[in-house]
């Protein structure tokens, strides 16, 4: 899918925020609460807690595995990588509940991503991150399949915590994906500052699946706001042989 040309002369010309957890947003339209039986099934998703300030969305991809933008395991202000000793995830929080709490043993990103106060174009494209927990999730949360975006995929779904509803998820439907250019999907809708990491959905029913995980947001010339998202399907396989490689090193440095 490639972009309008609108949209091609705005990413070109990119003054992209990334989606910064540690910002109070501004209510928009368009997004809404889930109720607690929508909630349930997005027990998959739920709130990566970093250093007990700040927080970005992660969903489950398999029992131990999530997945969130690269630019949360980095400060927001100093850039520095944050240790994963200070991460926490909780899946399906909703309220005073959860489906429980884990620690992050193992992150992965691509390695031409680089933490950026203003980030490229390329930076953004590359703005994922494939975390291992310490220990399997309830079967309450359900991971999601891992696809590409398809040409019959006309509308989108992005399902987020952000700082004015850290408590519980909200979704923002029937958002349209304008276009791609290499790794970087444009999708045609607002989203609050403190999604980074939320999960684009496509599909219905037992064909849902994550596309791309929100990176940032920008602007069109006309003004309009856009989200800027990374895809996912073409970099999972690396991402995962990157988690394996770490395991084995570890193994390999223990005996």
């Amino acid at each position: 899918m490639r972009p309008s040309a609108r949209v091609a002369a705005a990413l070109l010309a990119l003054a992209a925020s990334a989606a910064g957890a540690q910002e109070a947003p501004v209510e928009r339209d368009g997004r809404r609460l889930l109720d607690a039986g929508e909630a349930a099934a997005f027990g998959g998703i739920g709130r990566l807690n970093v250093a007990g300030t700040r927080f970005c969305t992660a969903a489950m991809v398999s029992d131990r595995e999530i997945l969130t933008a690269a630019h949360c395991l980095f400060h927001p202000r100093t850039l520095a990588r944050v240790p994963l000793s200070e991460f926490r995830f909780v899946p399906g929080q909703r309220m005073e509940r959860n489906l429980g709490v884990r620690r992050v043993v193992r992150a992965a990103f691509p390695p031409e991503f680089v933490a950026q106060a203003t980030p490229r174009a390329r930076d953004l494209e590359a703005d994922m991150a494939l975390i291992e927990l310490d220990a399997p999730v309830p079967e309450a949360a359900t991971p999601f399949a891992v696809g590409t975006l398809a040409a019959r995929d006309e509308l989108l779904t992005i399902v987020s915590y952000a700082r004015d509803r850290a408590q519980a998820p909200s979704i923002s439907e029937n958002c349209p994906p304008m276009g791609a250019i290499d790794g970087l999907l444009v999708i045609d809708c607002a989203v609050e500052r403190g999604v980074s990491g939320a999960p684009v959905l496509a599909g219905e029913g037992a064909a849902v699946r994550i596309v791309a995980v929100v990176a940032g947001m920008g602007a069109l010339p006309d003004g309009s706001e856009i989200t800027l998202t990374a895809l996912v399907g073409p970099r999972i396989d690396a991402l995962r042989a990157d988690l394996a490689a770490q395991a084995e090193a570890e193994g390999d440095a223990a005996r």
